[in-house]
């Protein structure tokens, strides 16, 4: 779904990819996109919604990846 490629290209994009090795990318992404639908189910429906990252949904969605990155090994 779109919204979920926007979060994902937001994690990329903003940095939260950047410790990974290569081969981890795919496994985090699946793994970051099961937290988010648990998670953030509010942020996923606020961007399908609105077609749109608002700064509210930006704001949870930088928050919920700053715990996932800790906790991701």
């Amino acid at each position: 779904p779109m919204e979920e490629q926007v979060c994902s290209i937001f994690a990329g994009v903003n940095g939260y990819l950047d410790g990974l090795k290569v081969a981890d990318v795919q496994r985090f992404e699946r793994e970051f996109l099961d937290e988010l639908r648990e998670k953030g189910a509010d942020i996923l429906k606020a961007i399908r919604e609105s077609g749109d990252l608002d700064g509210e949904s930006e704001k949870k969605l930088r928050a919920l990846l700053d715990g996932f990155v800790k906790t991701f090994a």
